[in-house]
Order: C-alpha cells, then sequence, then structure tokens
C-alpha cells in the first residue's frame, strides 16, 4: 500500500544515521515523496554531503550512543519543527567480536548496546510528546534477523538488536490507543558500506525501505524483507536448522 497522504500533510520526518546505507535510502525515499526530513549522524562532511544530494533536508551533528547528544538532538528539532510524524530509529552499528581472543576486558565491548539500543530508546523516548503531539504518527524501528535469531560472528549486535525488538513489543503495548504506531523491520544481510567486506547474499536499502514504509502506512507491526520473511515460519518449524543456518550469517 502506497502512501497516498499530500505534501501537506506530511509533516516531518526525522530518520536517525540518515548519511549511509538504509538510513540514506530512508532520507531518499522521504524526500521525495514530499515530507519534511531531519536527519542526523556523526560525520560532518557526509551530512554535507547528503544535503547537497537531497536539498531541503535538515541536518544534525549527533552521536546516538551518546545520551547527552541525544538530548540536545531532541530539543532543537523539536524546538524547530512542530509536526513530527514519523520517527525512524535507525542509527547503529555492528562489530564482529570474538570472545575466545584474550584481554577483551580492555575493548569497549557495549558498543553496539549504546548505540543500537540505548540510542533507539533515549531518540523515542525524546520524541514520544511530539509525537503524541501530531497522530496519527509512527515509529519504525530498524531491527535485524540477528535479532530474532543470533549470528556467531557478532554476538553484541545480536543481543542489542534482541533487546530492540523486545522493546519495541513492549512499547507498542504501552502506547496502544494513543495513535503511535510502531512497525519493526528485522532485515537480513543488506548491501551497505558497513557489510562491503562480507561475501553474502544482500538485499539492496531501497528494497528494504520500501517494503518497510508501505507496511509502517498500514499500521503493521513487523515485517521481514527479502529473505528474512522465513524466519519466523521456520523458527516454528524448523528451530533448531534456521538456528544453525543464520548463526553462520
Amino acid at each position: 500500500m502506497a502512501d497516498t497522504s499530500t505534501s501537506a500533510d506530511k509533516g516531518t520526518a526525522v530518520v536517525t544515521g540518515g548519511s549511509s546505507g538504509i538510513g540514506r535510502a530512508f532520507v531518499a525515499s522521504l524526500h521525495r515523496s514530499g515530507w519534511r526530513v531531519v536527519t542526523c549522524g556523526r560525520d560532518a562532511d557526509k551530512l554535507d554531503q547528503l544535503s547537497q544530494a537531497f536539498p531541503g533536508i535538515h541536518t544534525y551533528l549527533c552521536d546516538v550512543s551518546d545520551k547527552a547528544s541525544v538530548v540536545a538532538f531532541v530539543a532543537l528539532v523539536s524546538a524547530a519543527f512542530l509536526d513530527i510524524k514519523l520517527l525512524v530509529n535507525n542509527a547503529g552499528g555492528l562489530r564482529e567480536l570474538d570472545f575466545t581472543q584474550p584481554d577483551l576486558l580492555q575493548q569497549d565491548l557495549t558498543q553496539e548496546i549504546r548505540a543500537n539500543l540505548e540510542g533507539s530508546i533515549h531518540m523515542t523516548a525524546g520524541f514520544l510528546p511530539a509525537l503524541r503531539a501530531s497522530t496519527p504518527s509512527r515509529i519504525i524501528m530498524v531491527s535485524s534477523g540477528f535479532g530474532l535469531l543470533p549470528a556467531t560472528r557478532a554476538p553484541v549486535y545480536s543481543a542489542s538488536k534482541a533487546g530492540l525488538r523486545s522493546f519495541t513489543k513492549a512499547l507498542r503495548r504501552q502506547l496502544e490507543g494513543q495513535g503511535i504506531t510502531i512497525t519493526d523491520v528485522a532485515p537480513p544481510s543488506v548491501d551497505t558500506p558497513a557489510t562491503a567486506h562480507y561475501q553474502a547474499n544482500k538485499i539492496s536499502p531501497e528494497q528494504v525501505v520500501t517494503l518497510t514504509l508501505a507496511a509502517a502506512w498500514r499500521g503493521q507491526a513487523e515485517v521481514y524483507p527479502g529473505m528474512a520473511r522465513w524466519l519466523p515460519l521456520m523458527m516454528r518449524l524448523a528451530p533448531r536448522l534456521i538456528e544453525r543456518i543464520v548463526a553462520k550469517g
């Protein structure tokens, strides 16, 4: 189902991590559809390039893993835009951490927890007043197929996405009847700069965004793009088999 609203009633969409990958595809699609797009990232040069590619969007520096940075971003955006109707919690990252290696405790082991989970929690809490004031409104959580079944190569990333899925389900129940719908998208491997080194069948960011926005406009709770669409069924029919397959992903 397409977004049939006119540019006059779409309002402002906030997309975190919009300078590359899935976030950039969200920015491009929403901008093309007539939304006023606000996005953030950590790299000023990439944000400048994004502004040149999509004239009229609004960009801000923000590190979603830093609560103080999120608080400042939310305050600026909420004061500047009074019609925030869509929040896309997309920013995050994936690292391959090997817990069989020595001296792990000397590393920052919880980076993905702060970026993927805490960042989305803080963004959601910060923008909920604006979203409530502009109902009907929507939140999109960019989760992962690894949030259902963990990847051996990325244990902390998988844990962060599993936590995000749990948060999303509980939040959906709390907000029931308040005019805010929440869509959780769990993509498989996506063809982004972050996965350029990894050889696998990958779905394009544009495909993820097209399916996700269509689901969000319908008020659909969950969407599984590409091969991820088989995960819920396989988890019921052959849980051990699908867990072994995804573990190698």
